[in-house]
């Protein structure tokens, strides 16, 4: 029977040191760190907003996009130009049900451009090649739409599908000039 009583009092006077040693090292912790300051607004370097001092944002464009559902519009219409270069296609017309869209996220390694590219990049080069067209300007209007547009059509798994290796990879005409 002293056995057990040694134990419990043994645990009943060391847990309360465990206890205190646990509390010290969180104060000494808050001291490292600036932002556990108990006051925040003073010498709190994580009080601070940089924003906060500056009068208005430099836009990234002439006018804002505030229309979700316009820019979604004019997107669908950009996807399904056929007009937007020489070749005749659209965005549409090579991606369609039989070559759709990837899951995985961009950037990525796209094996037709030999490269990683962001979303942006890929439009472009799309514009560039197959469309025959001019490249969106990363901060227009029609770039944000086509953009939008294209990361809320659905998405599979798989190996991405190079519509220029394909026998006839975008209907009658072919946009990478392969006979």
């Amino acid at each position: 029977m002293m056995n057990w009583k040694k134990i419990i009092l043994i645990a009943l006077l060391v847990l309360p040191l465990i206890m205190l040693g646990g509390f010290y090292e969180n104060i000494e912790a808050k001291n490292k760190n600036p932002c556990g300051i108990k006051n925040p607004c003073s010498a709190n370097p994580c009080a601070k907003n940089p924003c906060a001092k500056m009068e208005k944002p430099k836009p990234i464009r002439k006018s804002a996009i505030t229309d979700s559902a316009k820019l979604m519009e004019i997107g669908e219409k950009l996807w399904n130009n056929d007009k937007l270069g020489k070749s005749g296609v659209s965005c549409a017309t090579c991606h369609s049900g039989d070559v759709p869209l990837k899951k995985e996220p961009f950037p990525k390694y796209i094996k037709m451009a030999d490269d990683i590219l962001t979303l942006d990049q890929m439009i472009n080069f799309c514009m560039l090649n197959p469309i025959q067209g001019k490249p969106l300007a990363w901060n227009s209007h029609e770039m944000t739409a086509l953009a939008a547009y294209v990361q809320s059509l659905p998405k599979v798994e798989g190996e991405a599908m190079h519509p220029c290796g394909m026998k006839h990879p975008c209907g009658m005409k072919n946009p990478c000039g392969k006979e």
